[in-house]
């Protein structure tokens, strides 16, 4: 294998006369173009992209906010009006079973109701019942024959729970009118605090809907008022067949309103199937949930038309430079095909010569440095320590009885155990500076740069004892195995010495250890 340094060069002149060349210069510049238009497009394409997203989100989020604000403001005025009513229904509970509901309280009870009804503009009416469900009073004054509301939600929720607090039913019809009202009503003991009757105030839908009817949520928005039974109490727009309907199996009970009392989401509706932006809010003090929603389409309808006119101006642009681009390009292309046509033998020719060096410099048999690489890099590192007034070492390495080995196991053999000793020494010389190399037949060489005598044998001890733990079988050794030995010798920048004085110690080095019984390093004095 040949020293980097030296690869190092050749690749160097391998660049340089390939940069030189007209043909590498216009390849380049041909995929550069095609990725400098490619990275426009692509940037144009992104950066529309995000715009859209990021416009859609904002939109979306923008309508949430926008739900939820107005479910709480929603919410607020429900709270307020049903608390006006409820506030009434608490004074007058608390007077009738104080004073009673006998014959003579009646006259001061019918004023009174009448007076609160017209004190509030929500009320529809004002109501008590005995414990039979007889019409006891009423704000108008005018009690119908034989009227009996014991059937009624409400009457039998008091009948049936002795709790005293305020109670919010479902909406009907007022039997009187025939209007649709939000029944609110509270409980009436007797003294030993068994049922009474109830007291109820009824309050316009027409209340609550003239309110949502004038605020603009879109042709196909809703705003409920639903009941915490999940039953709906009020739908903008509104549908008398869809009062009462249950909504609990939709997203409102099963997924927003398990996490918190109140938020924001984009879900599709259960009553109509319509995907929806949407915000909810329970009333504070009552049973009751205001759901407010636009249609998600609404909402993005306006986003869609500024996103189409943005797609068709990035491919307008993404057309226009494509254009331009795949002109410059088809020009460009047809230089670097005259080019490469010039240029065909050249290349041909390099390559050659790029094999032909390679081949001088790498011993066949080992892929180590050969002996001219040998030579060369003796030589640079002799002159670099000169300079440096630095170090440098070198191994003569050579095979034990190789007679021997190959008259026993014949030349095929014998190159390979050549080759494993190669990659042994190769792989115990880790420094990128280090260069290992065939110096002929048996015989190999290590150069050291920057290496005293010392690190040299250090070194030499470390490749003797790969070999030995290699365990190459070698019959006719004295070992039993393949073993090396080794001549060590250092270079002293003071006495001038030259690759040849370098080289002769390191081999009378290695006579010393053949003839003192081999498989051995030893250290020129």
């Amino acid at each position: 294998m040949p020293h980097q340094s030296f690869a190092a060069g050749i690749a160097k002149v391998k660049e340089a006369v390939f940069t030189s060349s007209e043909h590498a210069v216009t390849n380049d510049r041909v995929q550069a173009a095609v990725r400098f238009l490619l990275a426009v497009c692509l940037s144009l394409m992104l950066v529309a992209l995000w715009e859209g997203w990021s416009s859609r989100q904002y939109r979306l989020h923008d309508k949430e906010v926008a739900m939820a604000n107005l479910a709480q403001t929603l919410s607020s005025q429900a709270q307020a009006s049903i608390k006006q009513a409820d506030t009434v229904l608490f004074s007058l509970v608390d007077r009738i079973e104080a004073g009673g509901m006998g014959p003579d309280q009646l006259p001061v009870l019918k004023r009174l109701l009448n007076a609160q009804r017209n004190e509030l503009s929500q009320l529809h009416g004002l109501f008590i019942y005995d414990a039979s469900g007889a019409w006891i009073a009423d704000s108008s004054g005018i009690l119908p024959a034989h009227a009996n509301n014991s059937d009624r939600e409400y009457f039998i929720y008091h009948r049936d729970h002795p709790e005293r607090g305020p109670h919010v039913g479902p909406s009907i019809q007022s039997r009187s009118t025939g209007e649709w009202v939000l029944p609110v009503s509270r409980r009436i003991n007797n003294p030993d605090g068994s049922f009474a009757g109830v007291a109820l105030a009824t309050i316009y839908l027409d209340h609550f809907l003239k309110l949502y009817n004038s605020i603009d949520i879109g042709n196909n928005g809703v705003i409920n008022l639903i009941s915490a039974d999940a039953r709906i109490v009020l739908r903008r727009p509104f549908n008398e067949a869809i009062i009462g309907t249950s909504v609990a199996n939709g997203p409102l009970f099963t997924q927003l309103l398990p996490k918190g009392d109140s938020g924001t989401a984009t879900v599709r509706s259960y009553v109509d199937g319509v995907e929806r932006v949407v915000g909810f809010r329970r009333v504070n003090d009552y049973p009751l949930v205001v759901f407010t929603a636009m249609n998600k389409e609404e909402v993005l309808a306006s986003w869609r038309q500024e996103t189409l006119m943005s797609t068709i101006i990035v491919i307008s642009l993404m057309t226009v430079l494509g254009a331009i681009g795949y002109r410059f390009i088809r020009l460009m292309k047809q230089q670097h095909r005259i080019q490469h046509e010039l240029l065909g033998t050249q290349d041909k020719l390099l390559e050659v010569n790029r094999t032909l060096e390679l081949l001088a410099l790498e011993d066949a048999l080992t892929g180590l440095a050969n002996r001219r690489q040998f030579d060369l890099f003796t030589q640079a590192e002799i002159g670099r320590a000169k300079r440096g007034e630095t170090h440098l070492a070198l191994l003569m390495i050579d095979v034990d009885h190789s007679k021997r080995f190959n008259d026993r196991y014949g030349h095929l053999v014998g190159d390979e155990c050549l080759r494993n000793l190669s990659r042994i020494i190769q792989e115990n010389i880790r420094r990128p500076g280090d260069l290992a190399a065939r110096f002929g037949g048996e015989e190999f060489a290590v150069v050291l740069p920057s290496t005293d005598y010392v690190g040299a044998f250090i070194v030499a001890e470390k490749i003797r004892n790969a070999v030995l733990l290699a365990h190459i079988e070698h019959k006719d050794s004295d070992q039993g195995i393949v073993t090396i030995s080794i001549g060590v010798s250092a270079y002293n920048p003071k006495a001038e010495e030259t690759p040849d004085a370098l080289i002769g110690a390191a081999d009378k080095a290695l006579y010393i250890a053949k003839t003192s019984g081999r498989n051995m390093s030893v250290i020129a004095n």
